[in-house]
């Protein structure tokens, strides 16, 4: 991926919101989602089964670790995170500049804002980030800020 082709990603075009199950969810633009849907899967066995896989790391100064950063930035920007103490696995990213959150990445176009739900699940799947969102902590030394899925 290069960066000419990668949009900008603001804190103003995230729009945080929850499922009426309380779960946060990072709406952002459908061109961010798609990039970040395909870097989630990056060095992940298209036919794995089970769980606990995790993508290749994206280097701290990369466009998915700037991009998951200002995800992380309009989250706990939110309204959503004051309701929350631990904001969505996030508080250890205000500390320590490395965090993970527990919430969902999705494309403008696979939410429902009005029913505050998934549209068509399953019809957008480019549309949904895969995967936990982490930075790497500066504690990890030689992995500080890198981001994986």
């Amino acid at each position: 991926m290069t960066t000419a082709t990668a949009p900008t990603l603001t804190v103003d075009a995230v729009t945080v919101t929850t499922d009426d199950c309380g779960r946060a969810y990072a709406v952002v633009p459908d061109g961010v989602a798609r990039l970040l849907a395909a870097a989630a899967q990056q060095g992940i066995d298209p036919e794995a089964r089970g769980i606990f896989f995790e993508s290749d790391a994206h280097s701290a100064d990369s466009w998915v670790a700037t991009t998951v950063r200002t995800v992380f930035d309009a989250v706990l920007a939110s309204p959503v995170a004051a309701e929350d103490h631990h904001a969505h696995g996030l508080w250890l990213y205000r500390k320590y500049d490395g965090g993970t959150f527990y919430g969902f990445i999705v494309g403008e176009s696979a939410w429902d804002a009005d029913a505050r739900w998934w549209r068509e699940y399953g019809k957008n799947n480019d549309l949904i980030v895969r995967g936990i969102a982490s930075i790497a902590s500066r504690d990890r030394r030689h992995l500080a800020g890198t981001c994986t899925f």
